[in-house]
């Protein structure tokens, strides 16, 4: 057994241990290592922004490229609600950058949960995986028929099929969540007995 030497592999250590230190009860050690954390992740997302903002927009317009203005004026609008006189100003960027957004997430929505979606269930009935889910698909949608007056045996016995297959599409993301916690949880401690005291290799 030989204890690491690393700096950085104490902090790491310590920092886990101070997490996990909330088991117990809420304690300094805990805070300490929640407010590192915080400040870190706050610190590190000012820089990154900083930087954007440097590197995409006033090096390219000190560069002749014009077009950056536009952004960095609807950028530099954002921060008008802190002047009382002048907060309208920044629905006009906020209003872009909603718009966009809606726009932008509707269309990948559209595309990927309806298109794809319907391309990835017509599918050959040839094996047991594509009948599996070609027939789970429309018991899970058969769950949803709530026309009224529908009492067809057919449809009760897909809206049973939909939700036998809803329950073990909910398991197995259930698993593989904890499945991952679970790989943290397995890495925080070859951290702390292997790479800190080099008690496993």
């Amino acid at each position: 057994m030989r204890i690491s030497t690393d700096p950085g592999i104490w902090v790491s250590a310590l920092l886990c241990l101070g997490i996990y230190s909330f088991l117990i009860k809420e304690n300094p050690a805990y805070r300490t290592a929640e407010h590192i954390f915080v400040g870190l992740a706050a610190g590190y997302s000012m820089a990154m922004g900083v930087s954007n903002v440097t590197q995409k927009a006033w090096n390219p317009l000190m560069k002749g490229d014009v077009s950056q203005i536009i952004p960095l004026v609807l950028g530099l609008l954002l921060y008008a609600r802190f002047l009382k006189d002048l907060s309208w100003l920044a629905r006009i960027p906020l209003s872009l950058l909603v718009g966009i957004g809606v726009g932008v997430v509707m269309r990948g929505v559209v595309v990927s949960e309806f298109i794809k979606q319907l391309g990835a269930t017509m599918l050959p009935l040839n094996s047991i995986d594509n009948n599996i889910i070609f027939f789970g698909v429309l018991g899970c949608l058969s769950y949803f028929l709530f026309t009224k007056g529908v009492k067809s045996s057919a449809i009760a016995f897909g809206s049973r099929v939909g939700r036998y297959t809803m329950m073990a599409a909910f398991g197995a993301a259930v698993g593989n969540n904890i499945q991952g916690r679970i790989s943290l949880f397995i890495s925080q401690l070859q951290l702390l007995f292997g790479d800190w005291l080099g008690i496993i290799k």
